[in-house]
């Protein structure tokens, strides 16, 4: 979203958001690849679903140069989310990744890019999670479950059919129709899943499918994970050399977020 405020002073601003564990990134690298273009399908999104996704984290998360860092689409935020969304058309499904570490700092396998089986009832959960209860009776105790597909599917109809109006889908929109569209109260609770799931990708661990050379972590100036090798005891007790004092107070950087994020009700 436009501002006037950079992405980096916001998030420094503001306390982090909790990382959902995603997709890891040996296998989806060629599961995405497939879909790194516009106009081609993704593994769930057909190829106009996953252009509108694009869009629609373009104007969560923009880069330049409304922002000067990486925005989503760089990132492949889009990309991740769909393969999420497709997990289990893989087997072992593509939701957890492995330990204990990657080999960022010293390992020298990436343990995280290695899928793990899900045990039942963890595939029941997330079957239900992505999938919805679909009328099944051991998927329905807990009563009728939308799962994120559908979430998805029937949040990016929405936007197209917003921007209709002028015989546009949302990704031709102009930005100023997109982010009104963004901003409406019908599309609140999309726009808020989306942008959930877009800063999963954006600052997660790339093995999850986002964060494409790292460039959420370098724009914020996070260093990862940092195991096998870890900290030295001087690291661990000492102020870091890099550390810097952000000069937004907790009401101004409220004031902020209002402005910077559509769709989401700061309490």
């Amino acid at each position: 979203m436009t501002g006037s405020m950079g992405r980096r002073g916001f998030l420094g601003s503001v306390a982090a958001t909790g990382l959902l564990a995603f997709v890891p990134h040996e296998r989806l690298m060629a599961a995405v690849a497939s879909a790194a273009a516009p106009g081609r399908p993704g593994r769930f999104l057909s190829a106009h679903e996953l252009d509108t996704l694009r869009a629609v984290t373009d104007r969560l998360l923009p880069g330049p140069p409304e922002d000067p860092d990486p925005g989503a689409v760089r990132a492949r935020c889009p990309e991740a989310i769909d393969a999420l969304l497709g997990a289990f058309s893989f087997n072992p499904p593509l939701i957890h990744g492995g330990g204990p570490w990657s080999d960022r700092s010293g390992g020298k396998i990436d343990h995280m890019a290695r899928f793990v089986e899900l045990d039942p009832v963890a595939e029941l959960g997330w079957r239900i999670r992505l999938e919805g209860s679909r009328g099944l009776p051991e998927r329905s105790f807990a009563g009728p479950v939308t799962g994120l597909q559908g979430q998805y599917r029937s949040g990016l109809a929405m936007v197209d059919a917003m921007a209709q109006p002028g015989q546009i889908d949302f990704a031709s929109a102009p930005q100023p129709v997109q982010e009104t569209i963004l901003r409406a109260d019908a599309t609140a609770e999309f726009t808020g899943q989306v942008l959930s799931d877009t800063l999963d990708a954006m600052y997660g661990p790339p093995e999850y499918g986002g964060n494409a050379g790292l460039v959420g972590w370098r724009a914020t100036r996070w260093p990862g994970d940092v195991q096998p090798r870890g900290y030295t005891p001087r690291q661990v007790t000492d102020r870091d050399p890099k550390a810097r004092t952000f000069p937004y107070p907790p009401d101004q950087a409220r004031t902020l977020l209002e402005k910077y994020l559509p769709g989401i009700e700061v309490v």
